[in-house]
């Protein structure tokens, strides 16, 4: 696999989130006081995208929000996240004539660092949206802990939720194994790809969902990298592994399952025959890292 398919993006962390912080209020103010603070809307998991050096990031009474969520620093400036209502982002969107949309609308227009922190801010504004009310006895939660933390009338904390999920290239000799959803765009492929179940390992993962999916047995099932994907709430753990046998048949989750050599799948690109996973996409990297091995 190519070293150079190992730039996963949203992975090039350049942010100190500086954990040990955000219990710690009133420092945080006195260094805002000292250091450069930016603030990053977020709006239901969307933003409104400019470029980094913007003034739009950098406010006095930032986006009116009722909590400023301490994201962390990059060098001595200071990153916030500002979770916004419905009438405040409405009110945003008039301001500067841009609508809130999907981080993977934007995704490739985003420096490495911007990305990583808009998709950060994502995660968290879907998670605190999600856990209003503690789910042990009903009260309603607050934050705490610069954004990161819920506290119940009962003093039950919460934190934020990650569902690991696996994603995995599978290869036999000159060809890898691509599925299709059939509410993907036409023509779409991509790597198969499922959640760990409790009590499972991810390697047992990767076996079980191939297997599931498409008939598939595999073995040699090797880490390949990880990204952050808060769609809603997924860390994808990507892999490789090897075929055991060819007959495919697939399940209801997915229309199709096809082989694919790598000289047909350069030729069906070309043509436009077929697409494959985004660019800001792991799996993208699997497949292209895959189709650039001629070893």
């Amino acid at each position: 696999m190519s070293k150079k398919d190992k730039n996963i993006y949203f992975g090039a962390d350049k942010l100190d989130r500086a954990s040990h912080l955000r219990d710690r209020t009133k420092l945080l103010e006195e260094m805002k006081q000292k250091h450069d603070a930016k603030y990053i809307p977020v709006y239901n998991g969307r933003h409104i995208y400019m470029n980094k050096h913007s003034s739009f990031y950098r406010r006095s009474n930032p986006f009116d929000c009722e909590y400023e969520c301490f994201l962390g620093l990059v060098g001595d400036q200071m990153w916030y996240s500002c979770p916004l209502n419905a009438l405040q982002a409405e009110n945003l969107e008039k301001e500067v004539g841009k609508r809130f949309s999907s981080l993977r609308r934007y995704a490739l227009k985003l420096d490495d660092e911007l990305a990583h922190i808009a998709l950060y801010s994502r995660g968290l504004d879907l998670w605190q949206r999600n856990r209003k009310f503690c789910p042990k006895c009903g009260t309603k939660n607050r934050l705490e802990m610069a954004g990161h933390k819920m506290l119940c009338q009962n003093n039950h904390e919460q934190f934020p939720h990650i569902e690991p999920a696996i994603i995995v290239l599978v290869t036999k000799g000159n060809k890898c194994l691509l599925g299709r959803k059939a509410e993907w765009p036409a023509n779409a492929y991509s790597t198969l790809a499922g959640f760990v179940e409790p009590g499972e390992t991810i390697e047992e993962a990767v076996k079980r969902e191939v297997l599931e999916e498409s008939n598939i047995r595999v073995h040699n099932v090797q880490y390949f990298g990880s990204q952050p994907w808060p769609f809603p709430a997924a860390l994808m753990l990507a892999f490789t592994a090897n075929a055991e046998n060819e007959d495919i048949k697939w399940d209801d989750e997915l229309e199709d399952v096809q082989w694919f050599t790598r000289n047909q799948l350069l030729e069906m690109l070309k043509e436009g025959y077929v697409t494959i996973s985004p660019r800001y996409t792991v799996a993208h990297n699997l497949i292209v890292g895959w189709l650039e091995d001629k070893e």
